[in-house]
């Protein structure tokens, strides 16, 4: 029972010494995270219609 305790008492050490973001940090970083997910989701989206237009184009052949 000693060890479950010790182990707890150890969790909100770590989670104080634990570095929240405030505001501003928060919806940069969120920006950041939207503006990759929109691209690379584009990126594939694009690469997606060059490859099934060119697999339509090569059916069409045989």
């Amino acid at each position: 029972m000693e060890k479950l305790r010790k182990f707890f008492r150890e969790i909100k050490t770590e989670v104080k010494k634990t570095h929240w973001p405030n505001r501003k940090e928060l919806l940069g970083a969120t920006g950041v995270v939207l503006i990759i997910l929109i691209s690379t989701g584009l990126y594939f989206f694009v690469l997606d219609l060059i490859f099934s237009g060119a697999m339509s184009s090569l059916f069409k052949l045989f």
